[in-house]
Parts: C-alpha cells; sequence; structure tokens
C-alpha cells in the first residue's frame, strides 16, 4: 500500500538529504510508522541522529503539504520510491534518497543503460572535444547520459546527448527553482523536455559547498557506470567515482598527460581499477552483451558533434543573421559576437535586440546571449 507522498516529503525534511535511510528503514516499514511512532519510540530505535530528532518537533506536516502544492504549481513531480518511475538503480544504493523533485520525465530510464559522466568545470578545449566525441556516440547508440548540469564537462555531456537526439538527466545539488548557474537555465530547460532535471533538496534550496557532494551519490546510482573526463587530484567528480566504486558500478576515465595536474585524478583512477576510454565503444562494449535490445552499436559515428546544419530563420536581414549564425547552445559574450561578425558594436546591439523582439536569441546574464 503506497503511503501519502506528504509524509515521504515530510520524513525527507526531517531527515536531511544524504541521511542514513538504510538503517531507518530498518527499523520502520514507512514513513506514516514514522509520523505515528512517539518520540520516545523514535529515541528507542536509535536510528536518528540528536539534530533529526530535534526537527520532529519543528517540522510540521503542514511544511510538507506547502512543498508538495509549490511543485503542483510549477508542474514539478514528486517521485518516492513508492512510485514505479523511482529509479531502479537508487534502490540499490546505500541510503537511497526518499524524495525526488523532478522537472521532466523519468521514465527515460527505463530499460535504458544510463551512463554518469563527470569532470572538471574549467576543461581544456582537448577535453571538450573528447567529451563531446564520446557522448555523442554514447547518446546515438541509445544509452541516457547522466551529469550535474555544471559548466565545463557537465555541461558538454548533456549537450552532446541533447544534440543527438537523445536523452540526459541532470541532477541538481541545490532545489528546483534555484537561481543557480544562471548561464546554464537554457540548457537544463532543454534537459526537462528531453529527459529529467532532478534534485533531493526541497523546491529553492540554495547550492552550498555541502549539497554537491551528497548528490554525487544519485548521479553514480541511477547509473551502470561512470566516465571520468580530466578530473584534477581535488576535483569534486572523484567523488562520484568513489561513490560508484562503493556501490559496484563501473568506472571509466579518459586518459592524459601525466606532464599536468589536470589529468591527476583521472589517471589514479586509472592505477586503482578504473579503465581507461578513449571512445564510446569502450564504455558500452560491456552492456552491449549484457544489454543487446538496449543498445545500438551500429549507430556509434553515425552523428558528429557540430556538424549538424543549423537553420537560419527567414526574414533576418544581413545583420541579423550574422549574430544569429555565431550563437549556439552555449552563452556567447557581446564582445565575441561583435569580433566573429565584424559588425560595429552599434550594429551588433541593433540586431540583437531584433533578435530578441523575434523571441530567437536570449540574454542569459549581462552581455551574454545563446539560442532560444
Amino acid at each position: 500500500m503506497k503511503t501519502d507522498k506528504k509524509y515521504w516529503v515530510w520524513l525527507s525534511l526531517i531527515l536531511g538529504a544524504g541521511a542514513k535511510t538504510d538503517e531507518i528503514f530498518a527499523a520502520y516499514k514507512t514513513p506514516l510508522e514514522i509520523y505515528e511512532d512517539t518520540e520516545k519510540g523514535r529515541m528507542a530505535t536509535g536510528v536518528f541522529t540528536r539534530g533529526q530528532q530535534e526537527r520532529f518537533s519543528s517540522v510540521k506536516i503542514g511544511d510538507a503539504e506547502k512543498i508538495i502544492a509549490v511543485c503542483e504549481k510549477n508542474g514539478w513531480e514528486i517521485v518516492t520510491p513508492d512510485d514505479k518511475t523511482y529509479p531502479a538503480g537508487l534502490r540499490r544504493i546505500n541510503d537511497m534518497p526518499v524524495v525526488l523533485y523532478v522537472n521532466g520525465d523519468l521514465s527515460c530510464l527505463w530499460n535504458k543503460v544510463n551512463i554518469g559522466v563527470v569532470g572538471t568545470r574549467n576543461p581544456g578545449t582537448e577535453s571538450i572535444r573528447v567529451t563531446h566525441d564520446i557522448c555523442t556516440d554514447i547518446s546515438a547508440a541509445g544509452a541516457v547520459i547522466v551529469s550535474g548540469g555544471a559548466k565545463g564537462i557537465d555541461g558538454a555531456a548533456h549537450e552532446s546527448a541533447l544534440y543527438a537526439g537523445g536523452k540526459t538527466v541532470c541532477v541538481l545539488g541545490c532545489g528546483l527553482g534555484t537561481r543557480y548557474l544562471v548561464e546554464n537555465e537554457p540548457l537544463r530547460r532543454e534537459i526537462s523536455k528531453n529527459g529529467a532535471v532532478i534534485t533531493e533538496y526541497p523546491p529553492f534550496t540554495p547550492a552550498s559547498a555541502y549539497t554537491f557532494p551528497r548528490r554525487n551519490r544519485i548521479i553514480s546510482g541511477i547509473s551502470h557506470a561512470v566516465l571520468v573526463v580530466e578530473a584534477g587530484e581535488k576535483s569534486g567528480s572523484l567523488i562520484t567515482a568513489d561513490c560508484a566504486m562503493s556501490q559496484r558500478r563501473a568506472v571509466f576515465a579518459v586518459p592524459g598527460s601525466v606532464m599536468t595536474s589536470a589529468y591527476t585524478g583521472a589517471n589514479r583512477l586509472l592505477s586503482r581499477g578504473a579503465k581507461a576510454a578513449i571512445c564510446a565503444a569502450d564504455v558500452l562494449g560491456a552492456f552491449s552483451d549484457i544489454y543487446p535490445e538496449r543498445l545500438h552499436m551500429e549507430l556509434i559515428g553515425t552523428i558528429k558533434y557540430g556538424e549538424k546544419i543549423k537553420e537560419t530563420p527567414s526574414g533576418l536581414d544581413p545583420d541579423m543573421e550574422k549574430v544569429y549564425n555565431c550563437l549556439g547552445n552555449n552563452p556567447v559574450h557581446f564582445d565575441d559576437i561583435v569580433a566573429k561578425t565584424e559588425l560595429s558594436a552599434a550594429k551588433a546591439v541593433t540586431a540583437i535586440m531584433q533578435l530578441e523582439l523575434s523571441d530567437l536569441i536570449t540574454e542569459t546574464e549581462s552581455k551574454m546571449y545563446i539560442l532560444k
């Protein structure tokens, strides 16, 4: 029998992200049992921390109902372990999240091979190219790309999946509706239309240094394997790789030069038993034998990132056309638009204003523009 979602949401507010849910659900069958238990009874189990015990008296069921109302208003779904759309991989990890807030459709993960892709937020040009090449092929073969929606490798991985017409899932380290990484908001919108943006944090929870490490177990938990591209010695992507190893997921890393610290973390993963990957087949090979019906290996190489012809809308004057053609899925600064189009600043401003009025481009932040 399914438990009313408000009790799952209430429990998530009590426990906080990354809680020791295994111990809790060894003591209780449902959140409703926890809600109906006495303070003395909950203390007797020994499964709740002091902070959680204190929150039992301050967090009310009405708080959960308000969150449910916010989600309904914004079209966000609340997924709990009671729901069939709850990712199967998360049911098999330690301390699964009790609630996922979803913008999009999590069913894109069903009967698919899901590949987590993580790496530095400040990658070199070569690492971006490698990510585009590998992830475009992974998507073309029918696998789902899972990443964290950040700049750098995360963004390149998501973009590649969308470019190939595939599905992708973004796991946030903050709540839905939060003004986080505003320049990537257009990308997250596209992900929600072609997969899902998910988080275990309640709506509008701000990002912090503590929220991202906790969400990494979800990236790896959803995935059959994790690929690391360019990670330094202290890269946060190594936390995801460690989670994957502890969850018995396959871990792959793109080898890099031993002469630069940018690849120290990825290279050390290889020395710890991760498998080297220089192409999509390296990552998908083992899974094509296990799940032959889920993958189309023959489609690897059929789509090359950046080679699709972008159709220019009709009716644009020459200046508008120049500006439109120098924009894409990544924000471009006004100064770069002027440099690429060789227009004067005044003409570029006029063309940008006309394109915005035509609803063809949008400003993501001060003087940064992107195609709609």
